[in-house]
């Protein structure tokens, strides 16, 4: 395994990332309360917060795409990314949820933060050791 490069794997799981985060960012931005109602189990309309994290998430998608193409530019986007799923976990719990837990949130939170955080993590430390040996080589 050369230490420079990085994994097709990498490569496609982050391709997959990107598509599925527009995917689910589309449907959150174009159904705001139809999500908000299936997450939280009421018929309240959605708060403006939520058509928001639709579109912050369509972004995201597209920054997982970009760094699938160009990792050794564009590495620190995927740190983001790691930060958004842990703070966006998080701020959804207190803020959407309201300090309540049901089964489809616990499958939101899996299926839409917790699942990438490894791999993500395992990327990003590859990126930045890339990175490193990259600098000691040109020093």
């Amino acid at each position: 395994m050369d230490v420079l490069r990085i994994e097709p794997w990498m490569r496609g799981l982050l391709l997959l990332a990107g598509f599925y985060n527009i995917g689910w960012g589309i449907f959150i931005n174009q159904f705001p309360d139809a999500f908000y109602q299936w997450i939280t189990m009421t018929t309240r309309a959605a708060p403006p917060l939520i058509f928001w994290q639709g579109a912050g998430v369509l972004g995201f998608g597209v920054a997982y795409i970009l760094v699938a193409m160009y990792p050794r530019k564009l590495w620190f986007l995927l740190a983001i990314g790691i930060l958004s799923k842990l703070f966006g976990a998080v701020g959804f719990y207190w803020i959407v949820m309201e300090r309540t837990i049901n089964k489809k949130y616990l499958f939101h939170l899996i299926m839409n933060d917790l699942i990438w955080l490894i791999p993500f993590a395992i990327i990003f430390w590859r990126m930045l050791a890339i990175r490193k040996l990259k600098q000691e080589h040109t020093a």
